[in-house]
């Protein structure tokens, strides 16, 4: 493995002490253009994983590091295959928590933004905001366990407008249409959802109309 300024990138070698043979590229540089990894990675019950660094919480300084987690998955050549990271880590999160929605796992190519919820208060946690009809947040792997009937969300909206809870991908089943009310405070609202989810599966927020709400957490019941 080699540790690059810009990227991540690996190569392989029948003997330890080479020659290598370059492979290829697994991590790009991030968005935030933290310019070193750090990585490691880690084989746990079969799945492998890389750890590695960004400057999530202190975007202004790059020697301040936040740890980051993403899944690694192998070609059948056995060559690695690029990671996209995340915000979202690793591991299963059970529903019933405050899924902190801002950690995606993936978002709409427009109509997204992430931002700290206290500037004053980084360790406060994010927000995201979602502007525009069809923007939508995803956030993979959350255990409903034998199932839930209510949902709570604690987002703002300076217009007001519905939120649709769906599962699994952003055109997937409809597991709520929220209405979040016109403000400027943090509110938490609660609804029902038309079906009982059972099981794991992946949790998204869409927007259905062309207005903007911001979200800091959602949970269920």
């Amino acid at each position: 493995m080699q540790n690059s300024i810009e990227r991540l990138e690996y190569a392989t070698s029948a003997h330890p002490m080479g020659p290598y043979e370059w492979k290829g590229v697994i991590l790009d540089e991030s968005e935030s253009g933290c310019w070193t990894v750090h990585h490691s990675i880690v084989e746990y019950k079969g799945q492998w994983y890389l750890f590695y660094h960004d400057r999530d919480l202190s975007p202004e300084f790059d020697k301040n590091r936040s740890i980051r987690a993403d899944k690694l998955f192998f070609n059948e050549d056995g060559t690695i295959q690029k990671v996209i990271p995340t915000l979202r880590g690793v591991g299963i999160v059970d529903a019933r928590s405050k899924v902190q929605i801002d950690r995606y796992s993936a978002v709409s190519p427009e109509g997204t933004t992430v931002s700290f919820l206290d500037e004053t208060n980084r360790f406060a946690g994010w927000k995201i905001s979602l502007k525009g009809g069809n923007s939508w947040v995803q956030f993979n792997e959350v255990d409903f366990g034998q199932g839930c009937r209510s949902v709570n969300i604690r987002s703002r909206s300076a217009a007001g407008g519905p939120v649709e809870i769906r599962l699994d991908q952003p055109d997937g089943p409809v597991l709520a249409r929220v209405e979040i009310g016109k403000g400027s405070d943090w509110k938490v609202v609660q609804s029902g959802l038309d079906r009982v989810p059972e099981g794991v599966h992946h949790l998204v927020v869409r927007l259905p109309e062309n207005n903007e709400v911001e979200l800091d957490w959602v949970s269920f019941e």
